[in-house]
Order: C-alpha cells, then sequence, then structure tokens
C-alpha cells in the first residue's frame, strides 16, 4: 500500500481569518482549559467532582488541539503563557495526586544524609527522618525502585535542600518543570506547531500531575524524544546512551530500544542498531553493575497487583473476588493468583510490545516506533499509572498526532481519571458507574483501540517539519 505524505502544518498567513466572536471563542476555550487544568491540582484528591473536572481539561484541551490544527488561530505566545500559568500552579503546591516526591526524598536522604544504600535498606529504618511520616505507607517498606542516575540526582537535591520540605519539593517540581519544558522547545522547534503544544503541555496530565508531583518519568520521556531525534540523523551511539541514562531512571526505558532495534533493522541500518544496542549495553552495565544485586532484589520484589485503570482488572476481580489488594486489608499479601495475573501480564505485554512494534516500525518515523514499544507498556502493563505515559507521548507528539498518539493520550487520561476515583466509593449510581466505567470498561477500549491502531494504520512519513 502506498503511503502518502501528509500536507506540512497550516500557517496562519494559509488560513482565512477567523471572525471576531469565532476569535474570541477560541481563547474563551483557552481560558476553560487552563482554568480546569489548574484546579485539578488544588480540588480533592479523590472525588467525582475531580474527575469531572478531568474531563473538562480533557475536552478542552482536545478540541483546541484539533481546532489548532485545522485553522490556527491562537499562535504560540497565549498557548506558552497558559501552560506557564498551569506549571506555576503546580509549582506553587505541594504534591496532591502522588506522595512519590517523599519517596525520592527518603531515598536521595539515605545516600546524602546516612552514607546508606537505597537498595539495601528501607525507609522504616529511618523513622526519625523529619520527611519519613510524608512517605505513603506502602513505599515505606520498599527500597529504591529507581536506577541510580536518579538516585544520585536525588542525593545531590537533598544534599542542597538540608531539612526543608519547601526547597526539597521546588527541587523536584522545579526539575520535573525545567524537564517539561525541554520536551516542549524540542516539540515546537521540529514541529513549529500550536497544535502540538496545546496537545501535550495542556494535557491535564502534565502540569497538574508530572511537575506537581515532581515526578521523574518526564525526564525519561525527554532522554527518549532526544534520543530518537539522534537515531533518526544515525547518531546511533548517542541515541543509546540517552536511552541507557534512561533505563537507569526506570528499568523500563529499554522497551525504547526495542522500537529502535526494530525499525533500524527493517531499513537494513544494521549499524544503526548494533551501535545503539551497544552504547544502551555500555551505560547500562557500567553504572547498574555496582548496585546490581540490591537494585535486583528490590525489582524482583516488585508489586503483584493491579492499579486502577489496568486492563487485567475485569479478569483480576473475577479471579479474586476483589480489586486486586486495592481496599482490602494487607494489599502487599500476594496470592498464587495475582502472581499468575502477573506473569500472565508479562507475556502479554512481551507480546504487545513485538507485535505493535513490528507493525508500527514500517512507517518512515523512527519517533513513532520508540514511541509504540514504550507506549505499550503503559497501556498492557497491570501495574501502571498516568505519570509513565510521559515515556512516550513526547515522542508521540506531532502537529497531527497519529491513531496511536490518541490512544495513548486517551489512556493516560483514563488512567488519570481512574486514579482520581473515590477510594472507597459509595453504592451510589455515580460511584457505581464511573467505577465500573473508568476501572473495568475504559482501559480494555483503549488497549484494543491501541492494537489496531498500532496495526491496521500506516503511518505518515515525516515532512519537512520533523527535520529541525
Amino acid at each position: 500500500m502506498t503511503v502518502l505524505p501528509s500536507p506540512a502544518p497550516t500557517t496562519d498567513a494559509a488560513q482565512p481569518a477567523l471572525s471576531g466572536g469565532g476569535r474570541w471563542r477560541r481563547y474563551a476555550l483557552l481560558g476553560v482549559t487552563t482554568a480546569s487544568g489548574s484546579a485539578i491540582v488544588g480540588l480533592y484528591r479523590h472525588s467525582p467532582v475531580t474527575v469531572l473536572v478531568v474531563g473538562i481539561a480533557t475536552a478542552g484541551c482536545a478540541a483546541l488541539a484539533i481546532l489548532e490544527r485545522r485553522s490556527p488561530r491562537l499562535g504560540p505566545r497565549p498557548v506558552v503563557a497558559a501552560i506557564v500559568v498551569v506549571f506555576a500552579v503546580a509549582v506553587a503546591l505541594p504534591p496532591k495526586t502522588s506522595n512519590d516526591l517523599w519517596s525520592y526524598t527518603m531515598y536521595g536522604r539515605m545516600v546524602s544524609v546516612y552514607g546508606d544504600s537505597p537498595y539495601n535498606h528501607l525507609p522504616v529504618e529511618f523513622r526519625s527522618d523529619p520527611f519519613y511520616p510524608r512517605i505513603s505507607p506502602i513505599w515505606q517498606h520498599r527500597g529504591s525502585v529507581y536506577g541510580p542516575v536518579f538516585v544520585g540526582y536525588a542525593a545531590a537535591g537533598t544534599f542542597l535542600a538540608g531539612n526543608s520540605v519547601l526547597l526539597d519539593r521546588l527541587f523536584f517540581q522545579l526539575s520535573a518543570a525545567l524537564a517539561a519544558a525541554a520536551v516542549l522547545l524540542l516539540i515546537w522547534r521540529r514541529t513549529r506547531s500550536v497544535a502540538a503544544l496545546v496537545w501535550l503541555g495542556l494535557c491535564p496530565l502534565l502540569g497538574p500531575i508530572i511537575v506537581n508531583g515532581g515526578h521523574n518519568d518526564i525526564a525519561i520521556g525527554l532522554a527518549i524524544l532526544v534520543a530518537a531525534m539522534l537515531a533518526g540523523r544515525d547518531r546511533g551511539w548517542l541515541a543509546g546512551i540517552l536511552i541507557g541514562l534512561a533505563t537507569l531512571i526506570k528499568f523500563t526505558s529499554l522497551l525504547a530500544l526495542v522500537g529502535l532495534v526494530l525499525w533500524a533493522w527493517r531499513r537494513g541500518k544494521r549499524r544503526l542498531a548494533a551501535t545503539a544496542t551497544a552504547g544502551t549495553a555500555l551505560t547500562v552495565v557500567l553504572l547498574y553493575l555496582p548496585f546490581l544485586g540490591g537494585a535486583s532484589r528490590v525489582l524482583g520484589g516488585s508489586d503483584k497487583t493491579l492499579t486502577p485503570a489496568s486492563p487485567w482488572n475485569p479478569l483480576g476481580a473475577v479471579l479474586l473476588g476483589h480489586d486486586a489488594g486495592r481496599n482490602v486489608p494487607n494489599p502487599l499479601h500476594i496470592t498464587p493468583t495475582m502472581y499468575g495475573i502477573f506473569y500472565a501480564s508479562l507475556v502479554g505485554l512481551v507480546v504487545l510490545t513485538l507485535v505493535v512494534g513490528w507493525h508500527v516500525s514500517r512507517g518512515r518515523r523512527i519517533e513513532a516506533s520508540i514511541g509504540a514499544t514504550t507506549a505499550a507498556y503503559t497501556v498492557g502493563a497491570e501495574y501502571s499509572y498516568p505519570w509513565y505515559s510521559m515515556w512516550a507521548l513526547p515522542v508521540l507528539t506531532d502537529h497531527e498526532p497519529t491513531p496511536l498518539a490518541w490512544a495513548m493520550w486517551a489512556n493516560a487520561i483514563v488512567m488519570l481519571a481512574a486514579l482520581k476515583l473515590p477510594t472507597h466509593p459509595s453504592t451510589s449510581l455515580v460511584d457505581t458507574v464511573l467505577g465500573g466505567l473508568i476501572t473495568y470498561a475504559a482501559p480494555v477500549v483503549v488497549l484494543a483501540a491501541f492494537v489496531v491502531a498500532g496495526t491496521k494504520y500506516a503511518l505518515r512519513p515525516p515532512n519537512t517539519a520533523d527535520v529541525a
């Protein structure tokens, strides 16, 4: 089948002027999207009202991205200003959705304050530390699941922040904000598309969740995005080193290498595949080797449970008779059935990655191939959270996102909405319907859409705007 190139991104000069009322409606939509996105940071952590606001922010962002793609009229300045407002609100307030930032702090302080390894020691061993009460109870008994590059970065940050809760929080939140800004800058340079800035920059996941929570996942997304750009220029060693560094934050970043190798292999670029693999392997081995024993024990003991928007939830509910331990006593007590679901999901994840990655790698854009294999984990794993979406969303962002990118974007929103549901829902019709749709039905639908988009749709070749 012949793949026709898509039209280059439209410009303001190429579009007929909108009426004054039409332009102001576009600004009003931008205002609603910005206000609702900012409100997510300050609303209740778990509430149907928060889910509703997430829906408003999502609808506004999607509509604005589509409208700006069809007839760009806002220009970059008001969109950048809106993103800055959302980021500023996110940094101004303590983490709302996740306590991961305080786990980062504790792991860093184990090194910078106590001189101990977070792979061989647990936060619970440091009960007198002023940050210990801020850690989620489930993580007080777990060593660091993060790689040595991030642990070293956290150690440096906590050394500078000392015992100041504010400085420590700002260190991780501002780090996430700067990484997000770098991602958006690269996307703008590559696409010159306001629609692309809206699609990712005003997504209710980026500012209200990633920046507010100080999540390191956006740093992974930045590394993978730059690696894809370098690989597209046949710079395999550098691309591999960046993927290796991302792996040294979270081990699942290795999925990006799968997409790179598949894409290079199908084009006969054996040297690119070999040098990228060698660069990744050398980086990971050299920097992980001193911590391999402790880190492998922590990763081997990872949770065997189901997160709120896992596509495995329907099966888990049938086999377990409850929601996989999220609302039952002693959630870390793993049953043989949960082990079975875990290993089944692992096999399914391998199949999903290879099948979707193989099909998507036929396209001319390496970004799509890397994004597809990286996104497979977030969409198909039994344990996944919304911020994991930022591993793949930056590299999938374009002036006109593919169906695969939209499926991944929708998956991020579904996971966010599921995380905002009440942790102890009532028997009311609203809670029952929301829980059923978001926790059980939507994840399966999104997974199916991801598979169909990855295997049935031919991906567009790059246009001139993709070459920066």
